[in-house]
């Protein structure tokens, strides 16, 4: 849990604690922030996603955009920590690649959850640090819905987890129409990396609003290049 915190803080997302479960109900927040996700990534190897970006109106969502994200392990410790090289985008739109030692959760994440936020502040508005909060404080009352997902053409078991953080918000009505933003995160201890897929749909209710969609699905694993 140290390591989580004090990658979630270098990310921008403070933790909120568990809440006890209800009898029957799978809290999302063990799931999501407490468990080893990296244990099925050995030394070596290399997990690719591939997140595509698509949009209703190029001059107010910016252009359509596909590319890979890449999660390497370069070194295992003795307590299966994972020294992890992550790598965003490629070529001309390639951001410097990310060192994260000793790690038991997947940085992608957090990487996600920080995408989603500042996409919602540009198309929406507000206070970010406000935002985030709202995002925690989904995450933390929200439960998952065990599922069956694909993995490399096999039927997996996964948990799916679905907010919608902002929709009974007070300030809902500033928001440009996008309060009922949805976030739908599905993992599974059976897929390298844990995450198998992310998605993050801001749709406006306004008439003439625009609607973006931004999704992230595991694609494989390789040697680390």
């Amino acid at each position: 849990m140290l390591k989580l915190v004090r990658v979630s803080v270098a990310l921008g997302l403070t933790l909120l604690p568990v809440a006890a479960a209800a009898a029957g109900d799978q809290k999302a927040l063990p799931l999501l922030f407490e468990s080893r996700q990296l244990d099925l990534v050995d030394k070596g190897a290399e997990v690719t996603y591939r997140f595509e970006k698509t949009g209703s109106d190029e001059r107010l969502v910016g252009r359509n955009y596909a590319d890979d994200i890449r999660l390497g392990v370069a070194k295992i410790d003795d307590k299966g920590g994972r020294d992890v090289v992550f790598k965003v985008f490629t070529g001309d739109n390639a951001r410097d690649p990310q060192n994260w030692p000793e790690l038991t959760i997947n940085p992608l994440f957090i990487w996600y959850l920080d995408r989603s936020v500042a996409t919602f502040n540009a198309l929406a508005g507000g206070n970010q640090m406000y935002l985030k909060h709202k995002m925690r404080e989904a995450l933390g009352n929200a439960t998952a819905e065990e599922i069956k997902t694909d993995y490399n053409g096999t039927q997996v078991d996964a948990y799916k987890v679905t907010v919608v953080p902002f929709a009974d918000d007070p300030s809902a009505s500033k928001m440009q129409g996008f309060h009922n933003s949805a976030f739908t995160i599905v993992v599974s201890n059976q897929v390298p990396g844990y995450f198998v897929d992310l998605s993050a749909n801001f749709v406006s209710a306004e008439a003439a609003g625009p609607e973006l969609r931004e999704h992230i699905k595991v694609v494989g694993t390789g040697d680390a290049k």
